[in-house]
Order: C-alpha cells, then sequence, then structure tokens
C-alpha cells in the first residue's frame, strides 16, 4: 500500500484534535488487570465484573465510535449495545488476552450497522440527526470544516471509513484494524488504498476541504 496521502493525513489530524473531551490516541494493547480471571467472571456474568468490563472499556468504545460517525447522537445507545453483545458472545473468546481486540471489534460491527442505517436514512430522504461531529455552537470554522470532513466519509463504504478512522485516526496497527474488522491484512491495505484515494478525489471537489488541506502543508 502506497504511503497515506497528506490530505488523509489532515483529515485525520483534525477529527482527532476535534475529538470529545480532547481524547488522546487510545491504542490496543493489554491491560493491568488478569484478563484470564476477568473473562471466566464475566462467562459467569458476575456483577462486579460486569461493572469492570466498562470501567476499562467504556473510554476506548465511546471515542471509538464516536469517530467513526462522527457525532453523539445515539452514542450510548451504541455503547450499551456494545457491552451488551460483548457480555453475549464472550463466551465465543478463545484467547482471554484478546479481550481488548474483541470488544473493539463488536464496537465497529455496532457502527458498522449504524453507518448503514444512516445511508438508508439518507438514501430515502430522511434527515440523519448529528452526521457530523457536534463542536461548539461558538467554534463556527471548526463544526463547518468537520461537517465537510464528514460528508467526504460519507462518501466511503461503512468497512473502508471504519478502517481509514482505525488506522489512521486511532492509530491502530494494520494487524489490529484487520483484528477489529474481521478480515485479512491484505483486505485491510486495500480498503485503506481506496479510501486515500477518495478522500483525494472528494478534497479536490470541495473549495473548504481543499483550503484546510492548502493551510495545513497538504499538496
Amino acid at each position: 500500500m502506497s504511503k497515506v496521502s497528506s490530505v488523509a493525513k489532515q483529515l485525520s489530524s483534525t477529527i482527532r484534535s476535534s475529538s470529545e473531551g480532547g481524547a488522546k490516541v487510545v491504542k490496543l494493547r493489554r491491560t493491568g488487570f488478569d484478563e484470564v480471571e476477568l473473562v471466566e467472571r464475566l462467562r459467569r456474568s458476575e456483577a462486579e465484573a460486569v461493572e469492570h468490563l466498562i470501567h476499562a472499556y467504556s473510554s476506548l468504545v465511546r471515542q471509538s465510535l464516536f469517530r467513526v460517525l462522527g457525532s453523539t447522537h445515539d452514542l450510548d445507545d451504541l455503547e450499551q449495545d456494545t457491552f451488551v453483545t460483548v457480555l453475549a458472545r464472550c463466551h465465543t473468546l478463545r484467547d482471554p488476552f484478546a479481550l481488548r481486540s474483541f470488544v473493539v471489534s463488536v464496537a465497529m460491527r455496532i457502527a458498522r450497522n449504524e453507518l448503514r442505517k444512516r445511508a438508508i436514512r439518507r438514501f430515502v430522504g430522511l434527515d440523519v440527526a448529528g452526521d457530523h461531529m457536534r463542536e461548539p455552537a461558538y467554534d463556527v470554522v471548526r463544526a463547518e470544516r468537520l461537517r465537510h470532513i464528514y460528508a467526504a466519509l460519507n462518501r466511503l463504504s461503512p468497512n473502508i471509513r471504519i478502517a481509514f478512522v482505525l488506522r489512521h485516526v486511532e492509530g491502530y496497527e494494520l494487524a489490529e484494524v484487520a483484528g477489529a474488522c474481521g478480515c485479512s491484512l491484505s483486505t485491510v491495505k486495500r480498503w485503506l488504498t481506496a479510501a486515500d484515494e477518495r478522500l483525494q478525489a472528494y478534497v479536490a471537489t470541495d473549495p473548504a476541504l481543499r483550503s484546510l488541506a492548502s493551510e495545513q502543508g497538504a499538496p
């Protein structure tokens, strides 16, 4: 896969800097608790284990959903759906140390379904609440830029959009993106190349995004 373009880098940087609460990139890595014990207790539906799971992963789930979808609309419900699904399917997890990756993969399936629903609503002419990242009313310039960025991301298929955000906004390794998307490494590379090419083409037609890229030094 060719090196990501400056345009894609600038779009990613703008999304990161505008994330809710200035959230930092969260890498997929092992946590300090005993995953084996936690997974076993989750399989027994122990309340303390469920609380621990939500406390450990709520921030990661919300940030990933927020950046992929571009809004806070239904974020609470989508987070809840993620944890309900994790609890219902944790018995299928063969490697307890893959719990974090498993949680992200479930969140991305939830996000994929939501993106498809939003695309259908847009297609039939229904308003899609929160189609871009919510910004304070006083930051009009940033809000407008994000509206244009998420309009560009809406041109991508859900799979390609998720791969792009996980790789270039969240900063995951390629293998981590593949795991979260449930596909091969070669497929992820193909999706990222497609995302880069399509975003460059879209930016060339959008004066606001061309201006953003020009300001930040993209060719």
